[in-house]
């Protein structure tokens, strides 16, 4: 028992001396907990602060995302229009670039073609006088007259190519117009000038006299270029005609015999209408 004593009065020394100590940690403690807690205040702040400006970026991020997305599909839609636009305007602007190509064809080749109408309206000229040459003799002389003006304008320095053309593409349109229709006029006979008829024409297939009495008749016959005595029936076909043509008489279908051979009757367009015109009015057939 003594050595226990003894040996614990050492210890209860030893903490004796670590009282004071203590003592003197505790008022040091006491002070440096309000500032840590300060401290722990201002982080927790400052974190707070910086999650919410994070929080704002991504909410501002979020809008503007939204944003691109709506202009993203806005810009597919127009895309898609400007596609289909698009689509239209190409078969348009093949025609289009055709078109300026042959009007630039046409801009190059425009000298040569001045340099050569003279002698391209001198061609028709004679192609016109012709024509009339080898057609049915009605009007003859008005006809070719008309021709011989056309050429005398050819060598008219007064005037231009374009007054040229103009005229010859008159003469040509009033030949054309003689294939439909009916006409009738007072004229010569053809052969015997001195005895004055009354020609029927019916387009350019039939070309007709009757005398002024009416008693007798005929029809120009290419074959032989000459006429051909009509009989009794012909001849009051004729009269019916010359009551149409002077519009004393409604149109109806005519039996006459055809001025050209049917197999010689050309289709093209001029006289494929001079045919359909004398149809639609009265109509020339051939009589057996």
């Amino acid at each position: 028992m003594r050595r226990s004593t003894s040996f614990s009065f050492p210890r209860a020394r030893a903490f004796g001396g670590m009282l004071p100590a203590l003592a003197l940690m505790v008022p040091l403690c006491a002070t440096s907990l309000p500032v840590h807690a300060q401290t722990l205040r201002d982080s927790a702040a400052s974190h707070q602060q910086t999650q919410g400006e994070l929080q704002s970026r991504i909410d501002a991020a979020d809008d503007e995302t939204r944003e691109l997305l709506v202009r993203l599909r806005e810009a597919r839609q127009e895309a898609a229009r400007l596609e289909s636009y698009t689509a239209e305007l190409t078969p348009l602007n093949a025609d289009r670039a055709a078109r300026i190509e042959r009007q630039r064809t046409a801009l190059e080749n425009l000298e040569a073609t001045r340099e050569s109408l003279p002698g391209l309206l001198r061609e028709q000229v004679n192609e016109l006088e012709a024509f009339i040459e080898q057609d049915l003799p009605f009007l003859k002389e008005e006809r070719l007259a008309r021709v011989a003006r056309l050429r005398d304008n050819l060598s008219n320095a007064s005037l231009t190519n374009d007054e040229r053309l103009d005229q010859l593409l008159n003469a040509w349109q009033q030949e054309l117009s003689y294939g439909q229709g009916l006409d009738t006029w007072r004229a010569g006979l053809i052969g015997a000038e001195d005895t004055e008829v009354q020609y029927l024409r019916v387009g350019r297939v039939g070309l007709y006299y009757l005398t002024l009495d009416g008693q007798h008749g005929g029809a120009w016959k290419t074959q032989n270029d000459s006429w051909q005595v009509l009989d009794d029936s012909a001849l009051s076909e004729l009269r019916q005609g010359i009551s149409m043509a002077r519009d004393q008489q409604a149109p109806s279908l005519l039996t006459l015999p055809l001025s050209v051979p049917v197999e010689n009757v050309e289709l093209d367009a001029s006289r494929q209408a001079a045919s359909n015109a004398a149809s639609s009015t009265p109509s020339a057939q051939e009589s057996s």
